[in-house]
């Protein structure tokens, strides 16, 4: 049996970096447990679209090519746009321009190729906002490092809910105290104080989350430095995720020790990601969990994750 009751979730999702796609380039891809072909026009747009061609069945990103602003399919050259429509057929008379390749909703952000999934081929619910600190030049970054786990993304988003796992598995050196924990619609916001362990010992600081579905949040620190980590996530299936963390760090002066410090900041939280991979890759999701009043508002999350599966 599965570990996990949920099917693949709606919502904004990372499937690429854009500085890796240039203009032609057609490459097969697998997320939302499905066939899917990534690619770039020479106008410089990108596009996801299901990987088989709705004529005859041809893998498109086998052979394929990219002609103007057009993806050719490798076996009879039909010509599809980036909303899906056949635009051209050589040996056709007539075509019909009705969008017939599924296509998904891309967007670029901050150096992130963002697609929209929905099951039902929904538009977009909601859009992903501006982050101030990622085109502020007194902030450095992005440093950015992917994690592939063998988990689903609701199990990773529960972390954000549950303070207890602080203690136990990160050993930080005191309890988590959430000074807001909001969920509205799409958006999960939490607001905390928290001692960071530290090479000097105990350090007081903020910890802070804003999140849109179980693909996209901002995680802003605040300790000896001020941190803003964007997190870009992805289900590779219903039991398969990757996840992509990218820092910004301030300093507008450029002092070496802010660097030093940043950069320890880093692989620290990818070390204590680390410490989660193995509960999360071995446990499974239990519908009715005993908790006790130390654990954090994890029925609270629970509720609202499930706004993000369709039946």
């Amino acid at each position: 049996m599965s570990r996990f009751p949920f099917p693949v979730p709606h919502g904004w999702f990372h499937v690429g970096y854009a500085a890796d796609l240039a203009p032609g380039d057609v490459r097969q891809v697998y997320y939302f447990g499905r066939d899917l072909v990534l690619w770039r026009d020479e106008q410089g747009g990108a596009h996801l679209q299901d990987l088989y061609c709705p004529h005859l069945g041809a893998n498109l990103a086998v052979g394929g090519k990219v002609k103007g602003e057009l993806l050719e399919c490798p076996f009879h050259h039909w010509r599809f746009d980036g909303s899906g429509a056949v635009r051209e057929i050589d040996y056709a008379k007539r075509l019909n321009d009705k969008a017939c390749l599924k296509t998904y909703p891309l967007q670029a952000y901050y150096g992130v190729l963002m697609a929209w999934y929905h099951p039902d081929g929904e538009a977009p619910l909601w859009q992903l906002p501006e982050i101030p600190e990622c085109v502020d030049s007194a902030w450095k970054g992005p440093i950015s490092r992917p994690h592939r786990i063998a988990t689903c993304l609701q199990e990773m988003a529960e972390n954000t809910a549950d303070s207890a796992h602080f203690l136990t598995i990160h050993k930080h050196p005191g309890e988590a105290s959430y000074d807001e924990f909001t969920l509205e619609g799409p958006a999960m916001i939490m607001r905390s104080r928290q001692l960071f362990p530290s090479s000097r010992g105990p350090v007081e600081g903020t910890l802070n989350t804003d999140s849109l579905g179980f693909g996209w949040s901002v995680v802003r620190y605040s300790t000896l430095v001020d941190i803003c980590m964007v997190t870009t996530n992805v289900p590779i299936d219903s039991e398969t995720s990757e996840q992509h963390n990218h820092v910004w760090y301030h300093n507008p002066g450029d002092d070496p020790k802010v660097d030093r410090i940043a950069m320890a900041f880093v692989e620290e939280v990818n070390r204590q990601l680390g410490e989660d991979i193995p509960i999360w890759e071995n446990k499974r999701y239990l519908a009715d969990p005993r908790l006790c009043d130390g654990d954090g508002p994890i029925a609270k999350f629970r509720r609202w994750a499930g706004q993000f599966y369709t039946a």
